[in-house]
């Protein structure tokens, strides 16, 4: 994904939690009104926080992606998951449900590089936020050892960006979209681009201006935009209200790196059901990209994508935040 859709995303996983933590028991709606009051004081620094995974650190060959093809066409020496080894998602999610309908559901698939490690990165972003707000709260005031706030919003804003690349269709899929023309880069445009035309940024082009709650100002009354009512950031947010808020990773996912698997299992699916078996960098152009399947549309893959990964954020940060935070009930209590 690009700039503002990273920081977009993480915005918006915040005002669903915000917007749905009535939904929690009292003890995680406190943590939730915790995690919410901290991201409002360092929401600041998010763009700049959530892009640096691409614009500096640059580790986008394999910390990004988790690519897998379907078991016939993989490389030699690679292992082979069953389709009934693949992990799930909540049900609620739309990739999930999309997902079923794949043409390559029931094949086998294999990851066909073994230095892939996205959910790696994402598990040991999330272990490093908690340790570091532990290391916080152990330290004296001023202790040079001691991170700062900052520091863990840098952290809490990169661990958003590489759950978010997760939910990328074209990061688990091992067909090359990013070569040629480049199909990779103009699907993740449209979504900025969207972004960009009904959110507002400042003069600078540096960060959202925001509105009386704290949140990326809107361009304008949505409610009364026609073109708005049609646009895929409708949908998203439609989808989003209509559903009750969990912090569930899934059946069987016990952890961030078991969550982010499953989204990439996933995003593998929907890939092949958005550029069909057949479809690859020779075939796919500037011209047809959007409608290679007539049952599968940008709106639709757009829409599952970006709700996805905001609720996948706001799941993610919430139960690090719960983490750190009941240790530090236990701690006290000792």
């Amino acid at each position: 994904m690009k700039k503002f859709s990273h920081a977009w995303l993480a915005f918006m996983a915040i005002k669903s939690l915000d917007d749905k933590k009535q939904d929690l028991s009292d003890a995680d709606r406190k943590h939730a009104e915790s995690l919410i009051l901290w991201f409002m004081n360092h929401k600041d620094k998010v763009v700049q926080g959530a892009w640096f995974p691409d614009e500096l650190i640059k580790d986008m060959a394999d910390k990004h992606v988790l690519k897998f093809c379907p078991a016939d066409k993989a490389p030699p020496n690679t292992v082979s998951i069953p389709p009934e080894k693949r992990k799930v998602l909540p049900e609620e999610y739309l990739i999930f449900k999309h997902g079923r309908a794949s043409p390559v559901f029931e094949q086998a698939f294999n990851v066909t590089d073994p230095k892939d490690n996205l959910p790696d990165r994402c598990e040991s972003l999330a272990e490093a936020v908690v340790d570091q707000l532990k290391v916080q709260e152990y330290e004296e005031k001023g202790s040079p050892v001691s991170p700062t706030d900052n520091q863990v919003a840098l952290w809490l804003f990169m661990l958003s960006h590489y759950v978010a690349d997760a939910h990328v269709p074209v990061h688990c899929d091992s067909r090359q979209f990013s070569s040629g023309k480049n199909i990779h880069g103009k699907l993740e445009k449209a979504w900025d681009d969207e972004i960009k035309k009904y959110y507002r940024l400042n003069s600078q082009k540096t960060r959202f201006l925001y509105d009386t709650d704290g949140y990326p100002k809107t361009a304008g009354d949505l409610a009364t935009d026609k073109a708005y009512q049609k646009s895929f950031l409708k949908a998203v947010a439609d989808e989003l209200e209509s559903r009750k808020y969990s912090h569930s990773f899934g059946k069987g996912n016990n952890n961030v790196w078991d969550f982010a698997n499953a989204i990439c299992h996933n995003s593998y699916l929907i890939s092949y059901r958005f550029f069909p078996s057949g479809y690859g960098p020779d075939n796919v152009n500037a011209q047809n990209w959007k409608t290679l399947a007539p049952d599968f549309s940008l709106q639709q893959v757009s829409t599952a994508v970006l709700a996805d990964a905001i609720d996948s954020i706001s799941r993610v940060w919430f139960r690090v935040w719960r983490r750190y935070e009941m240790w530090e009930k236990k701690k006290k209590q000792i």
